[in-house]
């Protein structure tokens, strides 16, 4: 199982309904307010809201990230995040979507501000 790495970056570290930002800026490597900028802009272009999959989706095809369907094993049982590892290449990033919440890998760690390794991974993104 990938392991659990604790962290909050959110630049005022607060706790609140923000995952989406959070999980890119992780992934991406990009600054929280350029992140968060992007994705009001895409909501203003779309009408689309900031952390709807529509959004997501097209702000991660623009960064050049690909959109995996929900991965399944060859007798239809589902991965948990904590076994993304197993889908994806060492060291590479991903964004993973789970039931109303979006996290991300980085660097071989789930990061997050609480750990959701046990939950059954939606779909995914990694970078081309």
């Amino acid at each position: 199982m990938i392991p659990y790495l604790k962290k909050n970056v959110n630049p005022r570290n607060r706790k609140t309904t923000d995952c989406v930002i959070r999980a890119l800026t992780v992934a991406t490597g990009e600054d929280y307010y350029t992140v968060l900028k992007d994705l009001y802009e895409l909501q203003v272009a779309t009408g689309y809201d900031t952390a709807e999959k529509r959004t997501i989706d097209r702000y991660m095809e623009h960064k050049g990230w690909t959109k995996h369907k929900q991965p399944r094993r060859p007798d239809g049982t589902k991965y948990l995040v904590g076994e993304i590892n197993l889908l994806i290449d060492e060291g590479d990033s991903a964004v993973v979507s789970l039931a109303g919440h979006l996290t991300a890998v980085k660097d071989d760690h789930l990061v997050d501000t609480w750990d959701c390794r046990n939950k059954t991974i939606g779909n995914y993104y990694t970078k081309n």
